[in-house]
């Protein structure tokens, strides 16, 4: 038979983890790579007609990375409402039970 844990605290810290990682490392070091993309493409790699196009081209690629990065936040919501969810069951399941 299949056994069903909940350990609240393991959620809350996986969910601090990954919102962590969203917000102090991985949108951050995007943000950073789109810069040194700029960088790079307005004085390292200057061609009239390639840089811009790829300057664009990353742009959109970043917007899309992030997109997806900032997507991580939402898992962390779903794994806190989960385990919030099977907690209130457990209350009103025990809270019905007549002592």
């Amino acid at each position: 038979m299949p056994r069903n844990v909940v350990d609240q605290e393991q959620i809350n810290a996986t969910a601090a983890k990954l919102n962590n990682a969203v917000n102090s490392t991985l949108v951050p070091e995007l943000k950073r790579l789109q810069d040194e993309v700029d960088a790079l493409l307005g004085d390292g790699l200057v061609l009239s007609q390639t840089s811009p196009k790829l300057r664009d081209s990353y742009a959109n690629f970043n917007t899309s990375v992030t997109q997806a990065v900032n997507n991580i936040t939402e898992f962390a919501k779903q794994f806190q409402q989960i385990g919030d969810s099977v907690m209130n069951l457990d209350s009103q399941i025990a809270g019905g039970i007549p002592s």
